[in-house]
């Protein structure tokens, strides 16, 4: 399942806040309905279902009314016991990016110790990615901190990007990107990610598109590769 949250906050149209992730969720489950209609790609054995929540800054309600309605459903795929992994994608277009992949090793502490493996293998599938692409990529906090939060608690696997936001940008990974990037191309060392964090300055201006380009493109690679495991339960939760 990939999910992104559609409301930002104090209802300000915040485009990389929320919309950066809107629009990457919308181009996945666009370019996968297009090739589920091709000849040459076959379905994957999962149902994938892709969500836009609502009130995240007021406390994850729209996550958090999901998956109380999937704890009491009876219907097969309905029921949140149906549910393998969340995939978050929440900002990914920050103007001072990083390539940021949740993994366990930032989580908070008490969450639900069935869910650590399968979080570590789909970091290790996005770290993967950007290796390939000789790309750098950051450990950023999985924190509890937007709508995956409702589903790790009920013991979920779960995983994605984030392109930093408040965070400052260390001088050790500005050098970090630019080896990677090119010079003048690791942005900003001691400034934030994003300066326009729930201002009203998070325009369409503020997107930085070679980061929304790469972050679209990690996704769609681990959204495949999810899709395409024959037993992906045993793969996330072996015991």
């Amino acid at each position: 399942m990939s999910i992104q949250h559609s409301f930002s906050a104090f209802f300000l149209v915040q485009t990389v806040k929320g919309f950066s992730g809107i629009a990457a969720n919308l181009a996945l489950a666009v370019a996968l309905a297009k090739l589920y209609n091709t000849t040459i790609y076959s379905k994957y054995k999962y149902r994938i279902r892709f969500c836009w929540w609502g009130a995240e800054e007021v406390g994850y309600l729209g996550s958090s009314y999901h998956v109380r309605k999937a704890k009491n459903a009876t219907a097969p795929g309905e029921r949140l016991a149906d549910y393998l992994i969340n995939l978050n994608y929440d900002m990914i277009a920050s103007p001072n990016f990083i390539f940021g992949v949740y993994h366990n090793q930032t989580a908070r502490k008490g969450i639900p110790s069935k869910a650590i493996h399968g979080i570590d293998k789909v970091a290790d599938l996005f770290r993967e990615w950007f290796d390939a692409q000789n790309l750098p990529w950051t450990t950023t906090d999985l924190d509890g901190r937007t709508d995956y939060a409702p589903f790790l608690t009920e013991g979920i696997v779960v995983g994605g990007l984030f392109s930093g936001a408040e965070d400052v940008k260390t001088v050790e990974e500005r050098n970090r990107y630019d080896h990677f990037l090119g010079q003048g191309m690791g942005g900003l060392a001691d400034s934030v990610c994003d300066p326009c964090y729930h201002k009203a300055c998070d325009s369409i201006q503020n997107v930085n598109i070679f980061a929304l380009d790469k972050m679209v493109k990690a996704a769609a690679y681990v959204l495949e590769k999810l899709g395409e495991e024959s037993d992906l339960q045993g793969w996330l939760y072996p015991n």
